[in-house]
């Protein structure tokens, strides 16, 4: 038995980020030889619903995020990893580390491309899903398909949430 990691999505050539979607990637992926391998990756491939990805991420550049807002969810992001395992539970998963999410603070002021704007105090999610998808840069490969995923899964997530979505509206309260 063989395990492999499996994606399909796009690649942001502007800030080589990578975006990869919810039906687009297999974290874990058994087989027992080529042919499995093969079927699957097709079945993945036939899954995969690449406007639908597009719809999301081209919502992102309509949606804001104020800076108050920005620092409750860097703030929660530093407490979530020491939260209760019972608290933990209820909660979205959120996989970065606190080096990434330092990295994604500093972003915020000094990154050339997707920083918040001089004299604006709000950010829009386009901006905020590629300071996470920049700081997961620093992943170790073993865990960085994974942590990509999970920031598009945050970005979606904070947006739904501004939009009055309850799953994670704990991250900007």
């Amino acid at each position: 038995m063989e395990k492999f990691k499996l994606f399909i999505g796009f690649k942001n050539l502007v800030c080589c980020n990578m975006c990869i979607s919810t039906d687009g990637f297999k974290s874990e992926l058994k087989v027992m030889d080529v042919h499995s391998l093969f079927n699957a990756a097709i079945q993945l491939f036939q899954d995969y619903n690449a406007a639908k990805h597009l719809y999301y991420m081209g919502a992102f550049k309509d949606s804001y995020m104020t800076e108050h807002q920005f620092a409750q969810f860097l703030g929660k992001c530093r407490l979530y990893q020491y939260l209760p395992t019972e608290q933990k539970r209820m909660l979205p998963q959120m996989l970065m580390t606190d080096t990434q999410i330092g990295i994604v603070a500093k972003s915020f002021y000094n990154d050339d491309n997707f920083s918040l704007p001089d004299n604006q105090g709000e950010i829009s999610m386009w901006n905020v899903y590629n300071l996470l998808t920049g700081a997961n840069k620093t992943s170790y490969i073993d865990n960085f398909l994974d942590r990509a995923y999970n920031a598009t899964q945050l970005a979606d997530g904070l947006n739904k949430a501004l939009y009055g979505d309850s799953e994670y509206t704990w991250f900007i309260q």
